[in-house]
């Protein structure tokens, strides 16, 4: 085994003849790059200053040989090649250049007709990126999920629903997360996923109460009630009894009601932990507006879920 300064010389050497395969030289007969003598010239330089945590200097070498991949049509490996920059990226904190390494990965998997693998590179990199950017994490967790739903795969895209839902409520982007509970819902109801389908809805309703929209939670709640499988569900009568809770005005009731039924401990994580926190401030003016809302639809509507 050589030193750490050894293995640079010999790395450095793999890559400076690399580099030369690239371009075209009358001396060495070679009339155009060749990328498929570069490339493994590239792999290797990268390993090795990845074994010794030369950092910059393996991210040069990956990119190239993702490079040289993508040049010679070998798209699956360059796909890799860009993911493993990205993991570099995050081991030096270069947050900016790991969400642009996992985005190149996605587009050389989808391009060579692999579109979940390009998803779950996307997923990979929200997921790095989390706690750190949490606005670009969430665009890539759902462009992530477009692609699982072209495919027709939203099956593989569940831990990615739920782990931008969990993202958008630690950073407090409520509609968001909502919006994204209707989203997983939906495609619950394509996969036939029937119990994490209720869950969705009702957690969407959580999330709207605990945002202090009104009106959005009793809009959710109705179009809800529209899906047969949750209309006759546990979540459907527990939603019922969250909101006349609400109409009563009474946050006693409201907190009796959230910590007695226990399906609102069964919604995930984030979400259970808003429901337990129900209701937020300035709840009576969201009595008054359940009141309304409910009242207009009249009781025998009412009734029917009761």
């Amino acid at each position: 085994m050589g030193s750490a300064a050894e293995k640079e010389k010999e790395a450095d050497k793999l890559l400076k003849k690399a580099n030369k395969e690239t371009v075209p030289s009358l001396l060495d007969f070679r009339f155009s790059a060749d990328w498929e003598q570069a490339a493994p010239l590239y792999e290797r330089a990268a390993v090795i200053y990845k074994q010794i945590g030369s950092k910059e200097k393996a991210l040069e070498a990956y990119e190239r040989a993702a490079i040289a991949q993508e040049k010679i049509g070998s798209l699956w490996h360059a796909a890799k090649h860009y993911e493993m920059c990205g993991d570099i990226c995050k081991s030096s904190s270069e947050w900016e250049r790991l969400s642009i390494f996992y985005k190149r990965a996605a587009d050389m998997y989808r391009t060579a007709g692999k579109g979940t693998s390009g998803a779950d590179a996307l997923a990979r990199g929200a997921k790095a990126l989390e706690d750190n950017d949490s606005e670009t994490a969430i665009k890539m967790d759902l462009e992530a999920l477009d692609i699982y739903e072209e495919e027709g795969k939203e099956n593989m895209g569940m831990d990615v629903y739920r782990a931008t839902i969990s993202l958008m409520i630690r950073t407090k982007r409520y509609g968001e997360a909502a919006q994204a509970l209707i989203r997983m819902a939906l495609a619950c109801d394509r996969l036939g996923a029937k119990s994490s389908q209720c869950k969705a809805f009702l957690g969407a309703m959580v999330i709207h109460l605990h945002n202090q929209d009104a009106a959005l939670a009793w809009q959710t709640f109705q179009d809800a009630l529209d899906v047969e499988v949750f209309s006759s569900s546990d979540e459907a009568f527990v939603a019922d009894a969250l909101f006349m809770a609400y109409r009563s005005g009474s946050e006693a009731e409201i907190k009796r009601v959230v910590k007695e039924k226990s399906v609102f401990k069964q919604l995930d994580n984030q979400v259970a932990r808003v429901a337990m926190k129900l209701p937020s401030s300035n709840f009576s003016k969201m009595a008054e507006e359940i009141d309304q809302l409910m009242g207009g639809e009249g009781e025998d509507e009412e009734e029917d879920v009761m």
